[in-house]
Parts: structure tokens; sequence; C-alpha cells
């Protein structure tokens, strides 16, 4: 594990926790939704799948589906996909499907 130091207004020093673990988990939180943000902005411009989507922001296709709906966006996916069947490879050739 390596050791970061930054600079943080006092605001944010006065709002975080003294406990390391629980800075660690803010940390975490706040990088997943960073990542699902990114992917979100990804899916409006098109060009990428929702599987791809779910991929980059490191969730699920069902957990990507209602994130999508959050956003006012209304996800394409196929229904008939089982969740117990989607897997890596799938979302990759799903992703690369709709490049073409």
């Amino acid at each position: 594990m390596r050791t970061i130091t930054i600079r943080l207004p006092d605001y944010l020093i006065e709002e975080l926790p003294e406990e390391e673990s629980s800075i660690y988990e803010i940390l975490k939180l706040g990088l997943k939704q960073l990542k699902i943000e990114k992917a979100v902005e990804r899916y409006k411009k098109g060009g990428v799948s929702l599987a791809k989507v779910a991929e980059l922001a490191g969730v699920s296709i069902r957990e990507m589906i209602p994130i999508a709906y959050a956003h006012g966006l209304e996800p394409k996916y196929d229904k008939s996909f089982d969740e117990s069947k989607i897997n890596q490879e799938m979302a990759i050739n799903s992703a690369g499907a709709n490049r073409l």
C-alpha cells in the first residue's frame, strides 16, 4: 500500500472522520461513484452498449439499468438476457457489435 498526501479545503477536513478506515471507505465509495458518473456520460454520448458501460462502471447490467433511469436515460438492453448468463465475454462481444 502506498501513502499519498493531498491538500483539502478546511470545510472538507472538518467533515472527515478521524479513523483511517472510514476515510478509506469514503474514498472507495467516491471513486466508485465517479466511475459510474463517467460511464453514464459515455452512454449519453452514444456508441457504447449498456453492457460495456456497466463494465466500465464496475457494476452489473442489472445494477446499471436503474442507474441509467435515475440519470434520465432509457437504457436499451435485451430483456431475454438472463443475468446468470451475462459474463465479461458477452459484454465485450455486445460492445463490439455496437461499433459496427
